[in-house]
């Protein structure tokens, strides 16, 4: 949180600190993702089971 707020007022921001960033994005995505891929699964499990009347 600290870098974060340095970086935001120009101080350096270490490579490894930044690394860190990009992969907490990348897991973020990753994240966001999956749960709206369940999502849909829910919905086409629920459209499959009322097309076959269960």
């Amino acid at each position: 949180m600290i870098q974060t707020m340095l970086a935001t007022i120009g101080a350096p921001v270490a490579p490894r600190d930044i690394e860190a960033q990009r992969q907490a994005v990348m897991l973020r995505k990753v994240m966001g993702f999956a749960i709206v891929a369940s999502g849909f699964a829910v919905i086409a499990a629920q459209a499959l089971q009322h097309a076959l009347g269960a």
